[in-house]
C-alpha cells in the first residue's frame, strides 16, 4: 500500500488508542448508574480512557481505600472494560502522591516527612550539627501536609492530611503495600488490559505549607552526608545562600533518594504487574528522573505557559520536550502532559477558551507530547466542587457536544508523534533542572530542532567519531557541552552557527514551530503558529517529492503548489491564529485536490433573541440565493459560534476569525445563516462577567 495514503487514511479516522485520557474528578457521593452514564458519555464523545483521580469533595462516610470507594472504583474499570475503554489508576488522595492519605503516617508517625532546620535552640528537635556561629542544624517534622479528598482537608485546612517521608524507604514501602496492593488485591484481572498504568502526581519530599525555612531530610542522612566527605556544619549554606562542597553532596543525595528509593521503587512494581508507571515529577525541567517512568510525563498549571506570554522563557517552559525528548533517548513509545490544569484567563475562574484550549494542545504537540491528559472533567460541579482548581475541559463546558473533534484532533497529533522519529541535529546537553530555556529560544524562533540529551542518558560508545547516535537519534551537532567530551567541530554556541533550518522561510517569524518527523518511512513536518497574527511567506523543506498539506483540525488533504529546486521542495505557506498544518512530501503519483479559492459572502446580521440562562445569543443574516462553490462566512466573535444554514447544522468554532464553509447548504431562492455564540463557562459558575457575542 502507498504509504503517504496509508499515513492519510489512518488521520483520517485515528486509532482510539490515541485518545485523550482525562483526569476524572472523582469529588462526590457515588452512584453506580451515574458512574456508568458519565463513562458511556465520554467514551461517545472520543475520550476514551480516563484517570481515577479521588479529589475534594468526597464525603467523609466514603474513607480513601475503603471497600465502599474500592468499590466505585471497581465499577469504574468494568464499565471501562465493557466499552473497551482504558483505566489508569491515581496513587493517592488527593496528592501530592505518597502518603496514601495520610495513612502512612497514621501507621507509623515516625513516617512523617522530615526537615532540618537553622535555629538557636539545639533541643528544637533531633540535633544534627552546629555550626561555626554557634547555631544548630536540628531534624524535625516539616509539617507538610497533602491536599486531602474530603471539606476540611485542604491547604491550611487542621485536617489536611500528613506528608510521608518519600526519602526513607521504609515509609515508600508502606505506602506500596497501602495503595498499590489495595487496589491490586481488588482488580488483578484488569491489570495490564483495562488497567494500563498507575500515576504519581508531583512527589515532594517536604509535602505542602511545609515550615518556613526547612529543606528535605531523612532519618539517617547525617550517616549519609558523612560517608559521602560531607562536612554537616556545611549544611548551613542551605540557610545562608552560601555554596560549598557539602551542599553538592547534599542536593546529589536527595535527588538520588528520591529516584532510587521513591521513583525505582513504583516502577518496579509497576513493572512486575504489567503496567506503566506514568505521571511527573515536582518541577517542569526534572527531567533525569524520567528514567523511572514507562510513560515520561510533566504537566502544563497555572498558565506559567500562555499565549500570552511567549511560551519561550522560565524552567517550566522546558517542559514539553523534557518528556518527549526523554522519551526518545530512552526509546519509550508515548510521552505524556497533564495539560490545562487552572490555565485560566486573568486569573478568573473557568475563564479558559476553546483557542486556548486548541493552543496548548500545539504547544505540546510539536513538541513531541503525545499522549494527552486533560485538566479535567469533574464528576459533580455542585456546591464548592466548581471551585476546585477548575476549569473543566469536558462535560461541564461549553464546548462538550462538540467534543469528539476536538479528541480526534489530539489523536491526530499523538498518532503523528507516536512510533515515528524525530529527524533534529541538534543535541542540547543538559543535567537535571537545568535545560537552559533562555538558550534554546534562538532555536524555536528560527525553526530549528533539537533534542534535549541529559548527559546521564548518553550510552557508551554513542559517539562513533563523527556523530553522537542514540538509538534511531543522531545528532551533528551539540549545544551546551560544557564538559567538552565531543570534538570541537560538533560543538555549537549559537543558532547562527548553522547553515541549515528544518523549514526556510522567505519571511522571518518568531513565531512558527516546526517539528520534522518521520513515520513508516514518510517525511513530514508539523507547524504551528503560536502567535496571534497570521503567518505568510514562502517556504521550503529540504527532500523531494510534491507538497502535501494536511489540514490537523478538519482532517483533510490538499496538493500545495510546489516545486523542486536545489535539493529543496519549495511552496506557500499560510497559517492562521491558531493554526496547525502537517506537510507531507508524496514522492508518487496520486492526486490531490487543490486547496479551495475562497469566496465570502457579504453578511449582515442582527440580533434577533439572546438567553441569560444560557449565555448564548443568536443572530441572523440573508445569504445569496443559488448554489455558489466554495462561499464561506466569516466574522469575529466571543466565544464558541455554531453555524446554521437553512436551519442545517454547518459546523463549531472556538477561536477568531470564525470561518464557515456554507456553499453544501445552499438552495434556490432565499437563504438564512443562523450563528448562535455562547459565553465563557466563567459567566455560568462564577460571578465573573466575560462579554460574549459578535464583534464588530
Amino acid at each position: 500500500m502507498d504509504k503517504v495514503y496509508e499515513l492519510i487514511r489512518n488521520l483520517e479516522s485515528p486509532n482510539r488508542e490515541f485518545s485523550p485520557v482525562p483526569f476524572w474528578f472523582l469529588n462526590d457521593e457515588f452512584s453506580d448508574d451515574e458512574i456508568i452514564r458519565q463513562m458511556e458519555d465520554f467514551n461517545s464523545k472520543g475520550a476514551h480512557g480516563v484517570v481515577l483521580h479521588p479529589r475534594i469533595g468526597i464525603p467523609e462516610s466514603i474513607e480513601y481505600l475503603s471497600d465502599k470507594f474500592m468499590h466505585t472504583i471497581e465499577t469504574a474499570v468494568k464499565t471501562a472494560a465493557r466499552l473497551d475503554m482504558r483505566i489508569v489508576l491515581y496513587d493517592e488522595g488527593m496528592y501530592p502522591s505518597g502518603s496514601a492519605h495520610g495513612l502512612v503516617v497514621k501507621e507509623n508517625p515516625r513516617y512523617a516527612s522530615q526537615a532540618i532546620i537553622l535555629t538557636d535552640n539545639k533541643d528544637e528537635g533531633k540535633l544534627i550539627a552546629k555550626t561555626d556561629d554557634g547555631k544548630y542544624i536540628v531534624q524535625v517534622n516539616s509539617g507538610g501536609r497533602i491536599r486531602g479528598i474530603h471539606f476540611g482537608e485542604d491547604d491550611g485546612q487542621e485536617n489536611a492530611p500528613l506528608a510521608a517521608d518519600l526519602l526513607s524507604q521504609d515509609s515508600v514501602d508502606t505506602f506500596i503495600r497501602l495503595t498499590h496492593e489495595r487496589y491490586y488485591s481488588w482488580l488483578k484481572k484488569y491489570f495490564g488490559n483495562t488497567i494500563t498504568a498507575f500515576f504519581t502526581d508531583e512527589p515532594s519530599a517536604l509535602g505542602r505549607c511545609e515550615r518556613q525555612g526547612c529543606f528535605a531530610w531523612t532519618w539517617g542522612f547525617e550517616e549519609e552526608i558523612d560517608k559521602l566527605g560531607g562536612r554537616l556544619s556545611e549544611l548551613s549554606g542551605l540557610f545562608t545562600g552560601e555554596e560549598n562542597e557539602t551542599l553538592k553532596i547534599y542536593k546529589k543525595a536527595i535527588f538520588e533518594r528520591e529516584c532510587n528509593i521513591y521513583y525505582k521503587s513504583l516502577s518496579d512494581w509497576c513493572t512486575a504487574h504489567g503496567i506503566d508507571l506514568i505521571g511527573h515529577p515536582h518541577r517542569g525541567d526534572d527531567i533525569e528522573c524520567e528514567r523511572f517512568f514507562g510513560i515520561p510525563g510533566q504537566d502544563i498549571v497555572l498558565r506559567w505557559i500562555a499565549p500570552e506570554s511567549g511560551a519561550l522563557s522560565g524552567h517550566e517552559s522546558t517542559q514539553g520536550k523534557c518528556s518527549s525528548d526523554a522519551a526518545r533517548i530512552m526509546g519509550r513509545r508515548r510521552n505524556l502532559n497533564e495539560c490545562c490544569g487552572v490555565c485560566v484567563r486573568d486569573k478568573k475562574e473557568w475563564y479558559f477558551t476553546g483557542g486556548d484550549f486548541k493552543w496548548y494542545i500545539d504547544w505540546l504537540g510539536v513538541r513531541g507530547v503525545n499522549y494527552f491528559i486533560p485538566h479535567a472533567f469533574f464528576y459533580s460541579v455542585t456546591g464548592k466542587r466548581k471551585d476546585e482548581r477548575p476549569p473543566d475541559v469536558g462535560p461541564n463546558n461549553i464546548w462538550w457536544r462538540h467534543f469528539d473533534k476536538i479528541s480526534t484532533y489530539i489523536k491526530r497529533i499523538s498518532y503523528i508523534m507516536t512510533d515515528s522519529y524525530n529527524t533534529a541535529r541538534v543535541a542540547v546537553l543538559c543535567r537535571n533542572r537545568e535545560l537552559h530555556p533562555d538558550e534554546v529560544a534562538e532555536f524555536y524562533k528560527n525553526q530549528v530542532e533539537f533534542n534535549y540529551v541529559p548527559y546521564n542518558f548518553i550510552p557508551e560508545g554513542a559517539f562513533d567519531g563523527e556523530k553522537l547516535r542514540i538509538g534511531d537519534n543522531c545528532y551533528d551537532y551539540v549545544f551546551f557541552d560544557d564538559e567538552e567530551r565531543f570534538p570541537e567541530s560538533m560543538r555549537i554556541s549559537s543558532v547562527s552557527e548553522l547553515d541549515y533550518r528544518d523549514i526556510y522561510t522567505d519571511v522571518h517569524t518568531d513565531d512558527l514551530r516546526v517539528s520534522s518527523v518521520v513515520k513508516n518511512g514518510v517525511r513530514m513536518w508539523l507547524l504551528v503558529n503560536e502567535g496571534e497574527d497570521e503567518i505568510r511567506t514562502g517556504a521550503a523543506v529540504e527532500g523531494h517529492g510534491k507538497a502535501v498539506r494536511y489540514d490537523l483540525w478538519n482532517g483533510k488533504a490538499y496538493s500545495l503548489d510546489s516545486g523542486e529546486k536545489d535539493g529543496k521542495v519549495h511552496f506557500g505557506l499560510s497559517l492562521k491564529r491558531r493554526e496547525s498544518a502537517l506537510i507531507i512530501l508524496d514522492g508518487g503519483e496520486r492526486k490531490y485536490p487543490s486547496e479551495p479559492v475562497k469566496k465570502y459572502a457579504a453578511t449582515d446580521f442582527r440580533l434577533t433573541e439572546e438567553s441569560e440562562n444560557d449565555f448564548t445569543k443568536t443572530y441572523v443574516s440573508p445569504l445569496p440565493g443559488g448554489k455558489e462553490e466554495n462561499l464561506y462566512i466569516k466574522f469575529k466573535a466571543e466565544e464558541m459560534a455554531e453555524c446554521f444554514v437553512n436551519n442545517s447544522p454547518a459546523g463549531f468554532s472556538l477561536w477568531n476569525e470564525h470561518e464557515f464553509y456554507v456553499s453544501p447548504y445552499l438552495h434556490d431562492g432565499e437563504n438564512e445563516v443562523r450563528i448562535v455564540v455562547t459565553g465563557s463557562a466563567a459567566n455560568k459558575f462564577t460571578d465573573n462577567k466575560i462579554p460574549y457575542g459578535m464583534i464588530e
